[in-house]
């Protein structure tokens, strides 16, 4: 039966070196809009460059892009593993320089980094430091995701999509916090929540910190720490969570622990 529906588009964003997420975004929308689209009355259209774009001269490559798909969409996933992508003249690469946009205009970004691991034969040096530099500057504004496998990055996606939705509706603009105001925010957390049952630590891997592990009490959230992300580390005896979602995960445990 037929129903009425605000149609969202989103962008799917990324360098050519992560094909299988490529395939897994119009799945997870897919599924989205199967389980919610009715009930929300919101269907979710997935837009890739290379079927919503037409070859077009008079203008830089991603300009045509820009101007074609990129600045219709009301979302953006953006997806990297191991490279950046090449530099546009106004950005370090498309991917970068696209999802820029989306944070200029307050729309609805979600940016996910791949701890898949890599061949080190087939490593471009070059590009995975220009990577690496671009994931320390989404995550002072709070943006990023890991995951491990396709399968744990499909079920973030899933959870994440209906977070934006719900902000796409309310009309709220998606203003990152400043970098200053993410460690302040997750300082003050962190110190709430390590006075309960339930704590958070830094967790130091080859001499860098970039996740924290949930401890303590965890059996009635559990199924929450798993869907915001987390994963149980039984050598470690707690749910491990990339740094990026520090804020989030301190918000959840001092609302329900």
């Amino acid at each position: 039966m037929s129903f009425d529906a605000k149609v969202f588009k989103i962008l799917i964003a990324s360098p050519g070196d992560v094909d299988e997420e490529r395939q897994a975004i119009p799945e997870v929308i897919s599924r989205w809009n199967i389980a919610n689209a009715e009930s929300n009355s919101v269907v979710l259209l997935p837009v890739k460059w290379e079927t919503h774009s037409a070859p077009l001269l008079g203008d830089r490559a991603q300009g045509v892009i820009n101007n074609q798909i990129v600045t219709s969409c009301d979302m953006a996933i953006g997806v990297f593993w191991t490279r950046l992508g090449s530099p546009t003249g106004v950005s370090e690469s498309g991917t970068a320089e696209e999802i820029e946009w989306f944070i200029q205009n307050q729309k609805p970004v979600m940016v996910y980094f791949s701890s898949r691991n890599i061949d080190p034969t087939k490593l471009d040096i070059d590009q995975y430091k220009a990577l690496k530099d671009f994931e320390k500057k989404m995550q002072k504004l709070g943006l990023t995701g890991s995951y491990t496998s396709i399968t744990d990055f499909k079920e973030q996606l899933l959870n994440q999509i209906s977070v934006n939705v719900r902000l796409l509706l309310s009309g709220t603009p998606a203003i990152p916090p400043t970098a200053k105001e993410v460690k302040e925010k997750a300082a003050s957390l962190k110190k709430i929540v390590k006075e309960g049952r339930i704590f958070m630590e830094d967790y130091e891997k080859d001499g860098a910190i970039k996740s924290f592990i949930v401890k303590g009490d965890t059996k009635s959230i559990k199924e929450q720490l798993k869907e915001l992300g987390g994963r149980w580390n039984s050598t470690l005896g707690g749910w491990v969570f990339s740094k990026s979602k520090e804020v989030e995960v301190a918000e959840f445990i001092k609302k329900n622990a």
